[in-house]
Order: C-alpha cells, then sequence, then structure tokens
C-alpha cells in the first residue's frame, strides 16, 4: 500500500508515514575510498573537506554536537551551537564537517591550532545533509531531497560560521574529471561522489564514495626518532596500520609537514607515552633516512593524519607528508585504506546501466545488471498490467537490505522515459506517473527500481476501479498449507457472492487474488464492499482469518487486506520482483495450481527463467470476466452486513 500523503511524494515502506521521535544517537554515513570516477550521471561531488566530521543534534532550544564516534564537542565549539540556536531550525540532526579555511582551502593544521589554542571562533561549519528534520526521519528521502530541505534553512542563518556544502552534477554539465583535476590544482584533499536518490544509511556504503588526489589516511604513531641538524623535538615519526588479524605493522615513517608549533606539541604528548618495547608487530630493524636514527617506541594510542605518493611493494610510505593529530577514531580502527573498484556501466537496449555489479540482494546474490536484464526480459508480460494506469516506484538505492522508499508523483529525479499524468487526475498533489514502455520501465531499474505498483482505477476512470484485490498476509505461526486453504475459503465466498477471482503469487508472504470488474462503482465503494467480505470471513471463521490489520492482530491467523482498495492504493504488479530477500517475483497463476505452490515467493528473479514461457496464460479468461457488483451488494445485505450506498457512481 501506498504510504499516506504529504506535501512530499516520497512515502515509507510502513502505512505510517516518516514520522518519528527524535533520536539521541546517529551514527553517520561514511564514504569509501575508490579508485577512479565511476561512470553514469547520477552523482553529485562535494568538495572532500579537510576536518573534522560533526552531525548535531537540535530538540527546541538544546543543540549539541557530536562528532563521529559520539562525543560530545558542544562544549569545544560555542559559536556553532549559538549560531544554530539562534538561525531558529526546528528539531532535527544535520551533518556536515568543520574546518578552518586559508583562502578557499581547508586547514587541517590550523583547525588542530584552533583547538590547542582555545581559539576555535575561526571554525566553519560545512553542511550537507539533514537525516532528521521536524518530527519527520529523511534517511530513507532521496539525498536531493534531503539537499534541498537543509537549503531551505539557511535562509534563517545570519552567521558565516554555518555554510552550505555546494555540490555538481554531470547531469548539470559539470565534469567530475574537471573537478577533480581542479581540486588538485588547488591544494584540496579531493572529492566526495554521492547517489542522487540514495538515502542516508549509517557506516560505510558505496553510496558514498571518496576521490582523493594524493594518498591520505590516517596511521597509528608507534614511535620517533630524535631530531637531527637544527631540528628541535624530533626527527619522524613512525607510523603502522592494522592488519587483518588486528597486529600493528609498521608502515615507514615522515618526517615533514611540521611546524614549530606542532614538533613542541608532539614532544609533549609524546613523552608520557614511552615504552621500552616495540609496539610493532614487525619491528623494522633501521628506522629513519639515517643510521643513526634511534627510535623511541610509545603506547600505540595516538592517530596522524599524513598523505603520500605511493605505497611501496613492502608497504611502506613514500614521500609523506604529516598534517595533523586526530583522535576522531579508535586506533584499532586503523588499517590500509584500500580502494575499491569505481563502477563500470553496461548497455541493454536504449538504457545505460551504471554500477551493473552492485549486489541488489545478499541473500540471492542478484546485481543490479542481473535486475535489470530480468526486467528486460518480463517487459512485454508487465508492461500490460501497468498500462494507462498511475503507478508507485518502490526504490532500494542501497539495495534490498537497505533503505526503501516509495515514489508515487513527478520529484527532482524524474526517470527517462516515465509518463507524467494530467494533474487533474490528483489535483492535490504532484503529477501522477506512469509505466508504458520499454525505455521507461528499464530506467526505473537502473535508477534503483526494485518493485512496480499500480492502482486498481485506470487514467479513464480514476476514480472507479476496474478490480478489487484481495491479499492474504499471514500472520507469524501461519504455515503455508493454511494459506492455500485461505485462498481457497476466498475464492469460495466470491463464487457465492457471484464473483469470481483470479489469483497470483505476491512474491512476499502470501497470495492475491484479483477480482476484476467493471468501473461503475467509486472507490469508496469498493473498499467497503471489499471490507464487508473480509469481515463477515472473520466472523464466521475466527481461528483463521482477522479483520484488522497489525502484526499483534493477525498471530497465528490471515489478515485479508482490504485496504488497497481505496483511492490510490496500490498492489504489486504481476511480473514485479519484490524488494525483499531473495527476490521473489508476482506470478499470475491457475486455481489448479494452487497446490504445487511452495510459498508466496514461489519464483525468484533467479528461477523464473522457464515460467516466463507460461506467461499470462493462466489468466487467459481475466480480460472478459469484468463483472458488476450489484449481485454482492445484494447478497452481502442479506447476512446484516453494513455498506456504503451502493448506488452506481456516476463521476
Amino acid at each position: 500500500m501506498a504510504a499516506t500523503a504529504s506535501a512530499s511524494p516520497i512515502g515509507l515502506r510502513t502505512h505510517q508515514r516518516d514520522r518519528a521521535a527524535l533520536p539521541t544517537q546517529l551514527a553517520p554515513q561514511l564514504a569509501t575510498l575508490v579508485d577512479a570516477i565511476p561512470e553514469g550521471d547520477d552523482w553529485l561531488y562535494e568538495m572532500k573537506f579537510d576536518g573534522y566530521r560533526l552531525l548535531t543534534r537540535i530538540d527546541g532550544g538544546r543543540v549539541q554536537c557530536f562528532t563521529r564516534n559520539g562525543h560530545d564537542w558542544s562544549g569545544r565549539v560555542p559559536h556553532l551551537v549559538r549560531a544554530i540556536r539562534d538561525a531558529g531550525w526546528p528539531s532535527g540532526w544535520v551533518d556536515g564537517e568543520i574546518v578552518v579555511m586559508r583562502g578557499h582551502v581547508p586547514d587541517f593544521q590550523a583547525l588542530q591550532n584552533a583547538f590547542d589554542q582555545h581559539q576555535t571562533a575561526s571554525i566553519r561549519y560545512q553542511l550537507f545533509d539533514v537525516p532528521f528534520l521536524d518530527g519527520r526521519d529523511l534517511r530513507e528521502w532521496p539525498l536531493l531531497q534531503r539537499r534541498e530541505r537543509l537549503a531551505r534553512l539557511f535562509d534563517s542563518v545570519r552567521d558565516e560560521c554555518l555554510g552550505f556544502s555546494e555540490a555538481f552534477s554531470a547531469a548539470t554539465g559539470a565534469d567530475p574529471a574537471v573537478l577533480l583535476a581542479s581540486a588538485r590544482e588547488a591544494g584540496l584533499e579531493g572529492l566526495i561522489g554521492k547517489r542522487q536518490d540514495a538515502p542516508y544509511v549509517s557506516g560505510r556504503n558505496t553510496d558514498w564514495i571518496k576521490l582523493k588526489t594524493l594518498l591520505r589516511q590516517e596511521f597509528v604513531i608507534g614511535g620517533y626518532t630524535d631530531p637531527q641538524g637544527a631540528r628541535q623535538g624530533l626527527g619522524a615519526l613512525l607510523l603502522g596500520v592494522h592488519d587483518a588479524s588486528g597486529a600493528l605493522r609498521y608502515a615507514g615513517n615522515v618526517g615533514s609537514g611540521f611546524t614549530e608549533a606542532s614538533l613542541r606539541e608532539l614532544q609533549q604528548r609524546l613523552r608520557p607515552l614511552k615504552v621500552e618495547r616495540s609496539p610493532f608487530a614487525d619491528a623494522p630493524a633501521r628506522v629513519g633516512t639515517t643510521r643513526r636514527a634511534v627510535p623511541h617506541w610509545i603506547k600505540p594510542s595516538l592517530m596522524g593524519e599524513v598523505s603520500f605518493a605511493q605505497w611501496t611493494s613492502d608497504r611502506r610510505v613514500r614521500h609523506a607528508v604529516f598534517h595533523g593529530l586526530r583522535d576522531d577514531k579508535p586506533p584499532r580502527a586503523i588499517g590500509i585504506e584500500r580502494a575499491a573498484k569505481a563502477a563500470t556501466a553496461v548497455a541493454v537496449p536504449g538504457v545505460r546501466v551504471t554500477h551493473p555489479e552492485r549486489v541488489v540482494d545478499k541473500r540471492s546474490g542478484v546485481t543490479k545488471g542481473e535486475l535489470v536484464a530480468y526486467y528486460d526480459s518480463v517487459a512485454g508480460l508487465l508492461l500490460p498490467h501497468l498500462s494507462d494506469r498511475p503507478v508507485a516506484l518502490l526504490r532500494a538505492p542501497a539495495g534490498v537490505n537497505g533503505g526503501q522508499f516509495f515514489q508515487k508523483h513527478a520529484q527532482a529525479t524524474s526517470i527517462p522515459g516515465l509518463k507524467l499524468l494530467d494533474r487533474a487526475l490528483d489535483p492535490d498533489h504532484e503529477a501522477l506517473l506512469s509505466v508504458t514502455t520499454r525505455k521507461a520501465l528499464l530506467s526505473c531499474a537502473q535508477m534503483n527500481v526494485v518493485e512496480l505498483h499500480s492502482w486498481n482505477t485506470t487514467v479513464r476512470h480514476i476514480r472507479r476501479p476496474d478490480r478489487m484485490v484481495f491479499d492474504l498476509d499471514p500472520g507469524q505461526g501461519v504455515a503455508w498449507v493454511q494459506v492455500q486453504e485461505a485462498a481457497r475459503l476466498l475464492k469460495n465466498f466470491l463464487a457465492e457472492l457471484k464473483l469470481e477471482g483470479f489469483l497470483k503469487t505476491s512474491g512476499g508472504k502470501g497470495l492475491h487474488v484479483v477480482v476484476p470488474l467493471t468501473p461503475r462503482y467509486d472507490c469508496d465503494q469498493v473498499k467497503s464492499i471489499s471490507h464487508a467480505i473480509v469481515t463477515h470471513l472473520a466472523k464466521v471463521i475466527p481461528q483463521r482469518f482477522v479483520a484488522k490489520s497489525g502484526p499483534d492482530n493477525r498471530v497465528g491467523r490471515i489478515f485479508i487486506d482490504y485496504l488497497r482498495n481505496g483511492f490510490g492504493a496500490t498492489t504489486v504488479a504481476a511480473w514485479s520482483a519484490r524488494a525483499r530477500a531473495g527476490l521473489g517475483v508476482s506470478v499470475p497463476v491457475s486455481w489448479d495450481e494452487l497446490d504445487e505452490l511452495q510459498s508466496g515467493a514461489h519464483w525468484t528473479v533467479q528461477t523464473i527463467a522457464r515460467r516466463i514461457a507460461v506467461g499470462d496464460a493462466p489468466w487467459k479468461e481475466y480480460a472478459g470476466a469484468r463483472q458488476g457488483l450489484a449481485a454482492a451488494v445484494k447478497a452481502l445485505r442479506g447476512l446484516g452486513l453494513e455498506l456504503q450506498d451502493d448506488k452506481e457512481s456516476t463521476r
């Protein structure tokens, strides 16, 4: 069922909108280092700020700033707290990076100095995301829409310490290769790329990527050498990273990038940490650049940010430059930061598919490319079930194991080939969508649409359904044989009402029974009739059926979902995949096949190939079976069931 309507075209999978209590803690989304610019136009690119990640919780007049590890830094950046409070932003969470700028370039050492000297007024907060806002959980919204909401907040900002992180995209003419080259020339660390339609998912994934102009990462400091020549303090820092087993391995040294102030600070921080034995599992026989370089070992509790030209064959850094100490990560988390392979693209007729190798479903291992190929193979079967009907698209940018959201209306991230319907059909919202061509269908799959749901009404009769749908939704503890039995009981009761139902698997846990109608009654009337049918079954067979939704109500029983018959409600289309583990498929079947079915996901994207040849043959009588509801209404009233006015709609 589509989510409750609101000013936004995006709804969550649940029946409730995205209203949510403000969480007390929030882990940030993190970017994955890649080795090349990904293909495709579905990316936004932002400057990679050389600073500290900071998430801010706003709850009325209380503003709290947290590091990526959840440490409260509100007291360390009071001017940012004050600026956000003065802006009067509604309750929520905002995400960004704190930096100190030198001209147009962030300076990490200057940021460190600002904290060390307790002179933080120069720190700016560059904001790029808003996971929660004004009582709504926005994490399932596409990035573009979250950024749009964030940008609106800056209408009330008067303090220049708060900034909105600008973004560029190939779709608007920006070339990411040129952006990266410009970043290199400007001395920036690199770019962050983000999928435009991706949800906000805590932790590291490939919806956010890092493109670096130089190799740069954190290292554990395991020791230091004495200074040589005129230098004071220390000569070089001895660096380490953890291997897969957790052992700290020597990774070379860094002897440049220091200032007099940073050398003094390092000397003060290092001396209390001295230990007798090397913290490295592979303590080198020689460290530093000269034979006179004597190592002093320390407890491996400090981390340094270091840029370097490359890794040598024996896993040592070359041409390293020190940028400052870090304390926003646990030392045990520091290993070699390896770049993932940039995603490639493949082509299907008329559509360029980016990131085809990305796994959509962890259980089956099905990739995005394979899902697009599936929709290409069933386009001829699926499109007639979508023809002339508004659709709702269930999108899963992070795969079926990640965030999902419904799209029912036009929005900023339009999908090539989608047809926008007349606003007059649903005047209180943006234009409804329709999928009428193979290109539109495959473009949907390219834009991470997994499920396609259709209305019970057509464009010609937008308020008069030409079908009535019953979704058999089993609760906890219901065996599959009971679902099969329930479908037969529903079929038999419909026959008593002079109605013929057609069966299909849901692709999920249950079954769907679809009753074709002549479009004479309006949505409210059809919903009332379907409700009466479900109510009667729950009354006469309470051990099998329940008439109220909700998991607690249907434990051990089956809820026959009649709510799908209201105006604007949708049902997953035949031949659509389902955004669930295993990627089941909703498939038309004959009643004679019911006993052979093993589950509502009897066929999956991986096992559907042979069934495609059967196609819609089990529903060959469907088009000629459109039926009226007058006899059913009379019979239901005879059973004492209450119905809305059964007069045929004239709208």
